[in-house]
């Protein structure tokens, strides 16, 4: 709740600020209406840099980071670098990021946004982008799950499913991310995810007699792709 309060603060601040520029802009205190915006989009991200901090979102710091950067570099004298240099040295520290956090085993860590997915039907979809956050998935007969993190540390947690046939797909499609999915230890997984620039690693081990099976399936792209059993 306190994290939800500061985040309220920090953007609410930030429109009140814009609404402000946008008025003495009007009243033509500023004459540069470009380096006025300028100032606005820098505002913004700066104030997500914040946000992810407080919420220890390091993909979030890295990216709002970098555009402030490729905002103001001619500015402190780096303009030489190109857009391209930087997205690739984004890419490649998110990545090194993502290989060096470690998988968090409290099942509800307080810096993450938390989230209970509760469905009646045979598919169920998690996404998430630029922030960290924890999902419970529930559900009686459930087929199918879809797990879509783009730029960003993601917990998903299986144990709370009931398969319909003994059998459950995972589709995962992650792209610089950090994903951790909780698999009770009663199921045999089938790993036939493929990763580029990444890595997916399976720890724990299983029961000696398993009752039902989950299929993982899709790319984990630039991503660290964790299967856990507990």
């Amino acid at each position: 709740m306190n994290n939800r309060k500061g985040s309220n603060w920090i953007w609410g601040s930030f429109f009140i600020v814009c609404a402000l520029l946008v008025v003495l802009n009007g009243l033509n205190v500023f004459s540069l209406t470009g380096f006025l915006w300028k100032i606005i989009v820098t505002l913004f991200f700066v104030l997500w840099f914040i946000e992810s901090r407080q919420k220890k979102d390091t993909s979030g710091m890295v990216i709002s980071g970098l555009v402030i950067f490729m905002m103001w570099k001619n500015v402190i004298g780096l303009g030489f670098l190109s857009i391209g240099t930087i997205i690739l040295a984004g890419i490649l520290l998110l990545v090194g990021i993502g290989f060096l956090n470690k998988p968090h085993t409290d099942h509800a860590p307080a810096s993450r946004n938390v989230f209970v997915n509760d469905v009646d039907s045979d598919t169920l979809n998690v996404k998430g982008a630029f922030n960290s956050s924890s999902h419970y998935l529930r559900g009686s007969a459930v087929e199918t799950v879809y797990i879509t993190p783009s730029f960003c540390s993601m917990s998903v947690y299986l144990d709370q499913l009931t398969t319909k046939s003994g059998t459950l797909e995972v589709v995962v499609d992650a792209g610089f991310c950090s994903l951790n999915i909780y698999v009770p230890k009663k199921w045999k997984v089938h790993n036939e995810m493929h990763a580029m620039f990444g890595q997916i690693v399976t720890e724990g081990i299983p029961l000696p007699e398993t009752e039902d099976k989950v299929y993982f399936k899709g790319d984990g792209n630039f991503s660290t792709v964790r299967i856990l059993y507990i």
